[in-house]
């Protein structure tokens, strides 16, 4: 079922602002992709000019901080924490969950989480993903 209210109105359910549902391990064979300019275990994913399209805030909506798909500085995007690179990219669904990649320190991290069950109210989420991901990048070895 579709957390979200909004995705769950507009077209009957059917809506691509629904999100992805999946798990931890499928999420962590896309950010592994996404860090390797599109391949993962010698298999090509997406194109590398795919993966930059999606890293990169195109110039003509740069004020909006936003990707294909994903967040690098929006005013939204508190979940990328204060410690990762200014290349920080990363997204967040309604029910709390977010991932976050960072290509300069090769990091992501993916936080599945349901603050929506049993009831709506999920404010405390947008903090502890900013504190979880300071807790990761903090815990990153200078190389």
């Amino acid at each position: 079922m579709v957390h979200d209210p909004l995705a769950r109105l507009m077209n009957g359910g059917i809506s691509g602002n629904a999100g992805v549902f999946s798990n931890a391990d499928d999420i962590a064979i896309l950010c592994a992709a996404l860090l390797n300019g599109g391949e993962w275990n010698g298999t090509r994913v997406l194109s590398p000019l795919t993966v930059e399209a999606m890293r990169t805030v195109p110039r003509s909506v740069s004020k909006f901080g936003r990707t294909l798909g994903w967040d690098c500085f929006s005013p939204y995007a508190s979940n990328n924490g204060d410690l990762f690179s200014e290349q920080t990219f990363s997204h967040t669904g309604f029910t709390g969950t977010s991932i976050v990649i960072d290509p300069v320190n090769d990091c992501a991290v993916i936080l599945l989480v349901n603050a929506v069950h049993p009831e709506e109210g999920h404010s405390s989420m947008i903090r502890l993903r900013s504190v979880v991901s300071n807790a990761v990048a903090g815990a990153i070895l200078v190389r």
